[in-house]
């Protein structure tokens, strides 16, 4: 039986098919919903120096004092770092004129005390044992421990501003009751 080719396209246009046919308007809300996720889903792994928390001056205090800083000791570490960081446990201070970075809530240097980002396993000067990005997180275990570390070999004036703001005669925190943060 011969058909026509004519025939054979109304043969073809009359078969159904097995795509199923989908309303314009249901595939831009499935587009919208797909880009809405992957959206979502970049903000949530962004890097963490975009995100930012900052702790209140008595909270800093209850976190150093767990961490075995002495209580006499806070209002000059609160002081440091209320000048150095303003309580921001995510801060990269801006390049130093020596080339070196500064990093989280005590702003330390990785010429001196961690690993920056981007270098070798072994940094010639990471006194304090550390990826500097360590020092940047909300548990600021590493960054006390680091911060210490630093205080016990250079004193209070290894951070800048301990000689024009906080020093012990005109430390902002002096007359704050550090007991006050523990009732």
């Amino acid at each position: 039986m011969n058909i026509s080719r004519s025939q054979q396209i109304n043969y073809a246009k009359q078969r159904p098919t097995n795509k199923p046919k989908v309303p314009v308007a249901a595939a831009r809300v499935f587009t919208l919903q797909i880009s809405i996720i992957v959206t979502l889903l970049l903000l949530i792994t962004q890097s963490k120096e975009a995100q930012t928390r900052r702790l209140q001056p008595c909270e800093f205090a209850g976190q150093l004092y767990i961490l075995d800083v002495p209580k006499e000791e806070l209002p000059l570490w609160l002081c440091i770092v209320q000048y150095e960081s303003r309580f921001n446990t995510h801060v990269i201070g801006s390049r130093n004129t020596d080339g070196s970075l500064d990093y989280g809530i005590f702003q330390i240097s990785d010429k001196y005390w961690c690993k920056p980002p981007k270098e070798p396993q072994f940094h010639y000067h990471n006194e304090c044992n550390v990826d500097c990005m360590d020092l940047m997180q909300d548990d600021i275990t590493a960054a006390v421990k680091c911060a210490k570390m630093i205080r016990k070999q250079q004193g209070w004036s290894a951070w800048s501003v301990y000689g024009e703001f906080c020093n012990s005669t005109n430390t902002v925190y002096q007359d704050i009751e550090i007991e006050e943060c523990f009732g």
